[in-house]
């Protein structure tokens, strides 16, 4: 018999926004769920579409971290103003009262946690995931600013619940061979490369 699955990550992407009608990390977990599900039958992957809703933080995601009680955590979001991918290593106790969120809504508060820091850190080690990503000619970088949109809210929550978490922006995705963009393929590889160093070292 093969031996049970023993450890699990939680893999998140978020749906479509305001000026982001299609969101490619959407799109891009449903390919890495079937390119990834597993990692050496040691590690299994969970793939999961948040919604991008101020309201979603505690109807969705809080749930979905105790129902799922992953080893780690990886949200993969995107920045349309990047031209590269960005593994966050920091989220600020802040919350942008300038853009809605998809269901129209803002924030209740200008910060997230009226008693918190003013900042948390990532806390799965950010360089190695990088390198990987990388290592298959993807241009990608550490970036100590994750905005004050839903990707810092949900790296904020995520690193505040205890568990291991890292948080990768993508830009947005090309439309044609003149687009200078990156491609979705182009992305799931740097994915699947983040997520099989991630789940050699759990």
């Amino acid at each position: 018999m093969e031996a049970a699955l023993e450890k699990s990550v939680l893999v998140t992407g978020f749906s479509p926004f305001p000026g982001m009608p299609v969101n490619p990390t959407a799109l891009l977990i449903e390919r890495l769920k079937h390119r990834l599900p597993h990692y050496r039958q040691s590690v299994t992957f969970r793939y999961e579409r948040l919604p991008t809703t101020w309201a979603g933080r505690e109807d969705v995601t809080a749930p979905l971290r105790h129902k799922v009680k992953p080893d780690a955590i990886v949200h993969f979001g995107v920045d349309g103003s990047r031209p590269q991918i960005n593994i966050e290593t920091r989220a600020v106790n802040r919350a942008t009262c300038l853009k809605p969120d998809a269901a129209g809504a803002m924030p209740v508060s200008p910060k997230l946690d009226a008693e918190g820091p003013d900042e948390r850190f990532s806390t799965l080690a950010a360089l190695p995931l990088r390198n990987a990503m990388r290592a298959t000619g993807v241009p990608a970088d550490l970036s100590r600013d994750a905005g004050a949109y839903l990707c810092n809210a949900t790296l904020w929550d995520s690193i505040g619940s205890g568990i291991p978490t890292i948080f990768v922006h993508v830009p947005s995705i090309s439309h044609g061979k003149r687009d200078p963009r990156l491609c979705l393929a182009s992305l799931e590889e740097a994915g699947i490369a983040l997520l099989r160093d991630l789940a050699r070292r759990l």
